[in-house]
């Protein structure tokens, strides 16, 4: 996850997810940012840029590029929420775009997620893969739920190895296994593969995380695609007492 992320379509996406996860299951929920500084070349991108949703009724209706119907239907799956990351933009607009009023430090305080939820918001690096994890694990370990929120996702398998698990945009399975051995159920984000087919790129990662997480049904993985803006998705791994709690909404 990075600062520039918050508030775009797929932001959306993924506090809706988690705010109905935890009301239908009840569990502490606990979020573990994997937060990331941008390269040069991520800063000229457009990511992050797809917050034009929250631009609809707004002074800055002009700018946005999505129409009022696509707003309204965006609007319509959830009017709070979509009205509090509306909040975080039109202020870091009004503000030039100073950077300090659109980070998670705006989500963390805005009660965009259920007030028991606890935050990890440690920067992950190249260098410091080792002591991130295990902080993450003691500072999270009272939550039943947790969410963690790669770039990328979660890493190929076998690719720990590679490059010693110092890839800071990805999360890999044996860390996943770390945090599901403590009997925590899981969230993980992912983001598509522009090599692949994204459904194949999904099953690969999905027979993965049985494969390393031991003892584990297919019923307790759920993964869900999320078609707005750039293609992304989210596995939802649930403990064996929990597994019966799909997502349906």
């Amino acid at each position: 996850m990075q600062d520039r992320y918050v508030g775009d379509v797929g932001d959306f996406g993924k506090y809706g997810l988690l705010d109905f996860i935890s009301s239908e299951t009840k569990l502490k929920l606990g979020v573990n940012w994997c937060l990331t500084s941008p390269t040069q070349k991520e800063i000229k991108s457009d990511d992050g840029k797809f917050y034009d949703y929250l631009l609809s009724g707004t002074k800055y209706e002009t700018e946005g590029k999505v129409s009022k119907k696509y707003a309204q239907r965006i609007k319509e799956c959830d009017e709070q929420l979509y009205n509090k990351l509306q909040k975080i933009i039109i202020d870091w607009l009004d503000q030039g775009k100073n950077p300090e009023y659109r980070c998670m430090m705006r989500i963390e305080d805005g009660k965009i997620l259920p007030t028991r939820t606890i935050f990890y918001s440690r920067s992950l690096n190249k260098t410091n893969r080792k002591e991130w994890l295990n902080n993450g694990i003691q500072s999270l370990s009272e939550n039943e739920l947790i969410f963690f929120d790669p770039d990328n996702g979660i890493a190929d398998d076998g690719i720990y190895v590679k490059d010693e698990g110092k890839s800071p945009k990805h999360i890999y399975c044996k860390e996943i296994r770390d945090y599901f051995e403590n009997g925590q159920s899981l969230v993980i984000y992912q983001h598509a593969n522009r090599t692949r087919k994204f459904n194949e790129v999904l099953k690969d990662k999905k027979d993965n995380l049985i494969k390393n997480l031991g003892k584990i049904n297919d019923n307790q993985i759920i993964c869900l695609r999320y078609k707005r803006g750039s293609a992304r998705a989210f596995f939802i791994i649930m403990q064996e007492k929990q597994s019966g709690i799909k997502p349906s909404k």
